[in-house]
């Protein structure tokens, strides 16, 4: 089977907004240029902001992909991660050895749409220019498709479009609006997504208003904790639910916050007080009856935590397209075979077996 990188990204460029039905134009986002003057607190936005989207008259800083790209070691160009070059991110996929990417969005990761019309007018833009950038690619690029969580209706019918056309997974943040993840208000898109054999996939970022509101000393700072909480409570909800009784096929992946506090979310969620070897006996079990995978990091004690997860339950991916943030996680592969503590049937595990059954991917 093919090595998957599960956590890659695409940055939005403009001609994202091509896509848009006719019908929903006055929803286009414009793009705000910032000549001079104070830095602006905005989601994904830090002092060296220039540009930004307004989006439902909110506004989110843009990504800048030469910046994204010079923050690198020379494995990523603007256009690989614009999805303008898909040759340069197909090149940079075997300089990896790696054969797939997933793809996920890096702006609906912090977007906060009110109007659920215009909600639903992005999603479907945004999954229509990912479909076709993908499609490009002949199968490396597989791709996690963004709801409309305000239209859940026609949600459901935008999974099975998505699916059809290579989808492999929806993407939620760990709460969503003003509920967590175990709310019933989602229980039509979990059956759905059993049904159309799409993995739940819950990567860091923020889908709770309410966040806006808590501000730090510092506006313009980030805090890591902070960006990951969510999906601590997504798997501590989660965790607790009886899914494994209702949708006994649904899988679920969390994504990029690591792997080393599942020991202690686990333990606080089910309210255990339990011996090292029983809480590892509990988190297992657990862990695997729910169809849980979570992704780790390199520098992670990895032996020590897959006896809380099993060796089954982990993946990892690179981030690749955000390389400010983990610049030496690109080549994964390079520093997994450098590492003495891990034998090579669990590296495999990691990026070969387990994506696989995380996705569920037929290559």
């Amino acid at each position: 089977m093919q090595v998957i990188d599960v956590d890659t990204h695409a940055v939005e460029p403009a001609s994202v907004w091509d896509y848009l039905a006719k019908a929903d134009e006055a929803h286009k986002p414009s793009i705000l240029n910032k000549a001079a003057g104070a830095p602006i607190a905005a989601s994904f936005a830090n002092t060296t902001s220039t540009q930004y989207w307004v989006i439902n008259n909110k506004i989110y800083g843009m990504h800048n992909p030469p910046g994204v790209a010079g923050a690198s070691k020379g494995e990523i160009t603007a256009g690989s991660i614009t999805l303008d070059d898909i040759d340069a991110r197909l090149a940079h996929m075997d300089a990896q050895r790696v054969d797939i990417h997933v793809v996920f969005s890096s702006l609906f990761l912090g977007l906060r749409i009110a109007d659920k019309d215009a909600e639903l007018a992005l999603t479907r833009a945004y999954n229509r220019w990912l479909m076709e950038r993908c499609k490009a690619a002949g199968g490396r690029l597989r791709w996690i498709m963004v709801p409309s969580l305000k239209n859940p209706e026609d949600t459901l019918k935008e999974m099975k479009w998505a699916r059809r056309n290579g989808a492999v997974g929806v993407l939620f943040r760990g709460i969503e609006g003003f509920r967590y993840l175990d709310h019933s208000y989602f229980d039509p898109i979990y059956r759905e997504a059993a049904d159309l054999d799409l993995a739940i996939c819950v990567h860091i970022g923020n889908g709770c208003p309410a966040f806006e509101e808590i501000k730090p000393r510092d506006s313009m700072s980030f805090n890591r904790f902070v960006a990951d909480m969510p999906n601590y409570f997504a798997f501590s909800s989660l965790i607790r639910s009886d899914f494994p009784e209702r949708f006994p096929n649904l899988r679920f992946g969390f994504f990029e916050a690591g792997c080393g506090w599942i020991p202690a979310v686990t333990e606080v969620s089910l309210h255990l007080r339990e011996t090292p070897d029983g809480l590892k006996e509990i988190a297992r079990d657990r862990i695997q009856r729910h169809n849980f995978y979570v992704t780790c990091e390199l520098h992670e004690d990895l032996n020590d935590i897959a006896q809380f997860t099993g060796s089954d339950n982990l993946v990892i991916g690179s981030d690749y397209g955000h390389p400010h943030d983990v610049a030496d996680t690109i080549q994964y592969r390079d520093v997994l075979d450098a590492r003495d503590d891990l034998d090579s049937a669990f590296t495999s595990k990691l990026v070969v077996d387990n994506p696989h059954h995380l996705f569920n991917m037929q290559t």
